[in-house]
């Protein structure tokens, strides 16, 4: 992993803040259920709240960061985005979409998430990474397992004003330093 700036470089992935010429796909991908998949609510947003999100910064801030999630020749895949919690600083919250939905299933979504995982506990020093997923979502509840998460309860949460159950998986730092996916970096 090398990060630069506001990039994290992945060997297939660039993991980069968005730009505004951005905002049009992050549009496109808002109001479409297909770039949502079967397990992520569509944001339904409009040009004008996402030109407002972007402007005002939060969608990128100290503490609650949005990134493209593209291949190193450019082909925009989906997002991963991070906050911190604000009632535990030291915990960060992770979420990812792979929007193109010919693109999923082929690890995109695992090294995007293990390079930013790294990046948080390498970098930021948390002391702990959490995702949520849908109870269905097999595939993600793999790819938590794969990264060293563990399951830590099964809840109800809110998904865009849509009622979901899932489970929360977290990782701890001890666990993560220990880990062997993210000492050899063979992916």
């Amino acid at each position: 992993m090398t990060f630069f700036g506001d990039k994290i470089f992945t060997p297939r992935l660039r993991l980069r803040k968005l730009a505004k010429e951005d905002l049009a796909l992050l549009l496109d991908w808002s109001n479409s259920d297909s770039a949502n998949g079967d397990y992520l609510s569509a944001d339904k947003l409009t040009k004008e709240r996402i030109k407002d999100k972007f402007e005002s910064g939060v969608l990128w801030s100290e503490n609650n960061k949005t990134f493209m999630v593209e291949t190193q020749d450019g082909v925009q895949l989906g997002t991963i985005h991070y906050w911190l919690r604000s009632e535990r600083s030291e915990c960060a919250v992770v979420k990812v979409r792979i929007s193109v939905p010919e693109q999923r299933g082929k690890g995109y979504g695992t090294e995007a998430q293990k390079y930013l995982v790294s990046h948080l506990f390498d970098r930021l020093k948390i002391s702990e990474v959490e995702m949520y997923t849908d109870v269905n979502n097999k595939a993600q509840q793999r790819c938590l397992v794969k990264l060293g998460f563990e399951l830590v309860e099964s809840l109800t949460y809110e998904d865009n004003q849509v009622t979901r159950y899932g489970y929360l998986f977290r990782l701890h730092s001890l666990h993560y330093q220990q880990y062997p996916i993210y000492q050899y970096h063979y992916e």
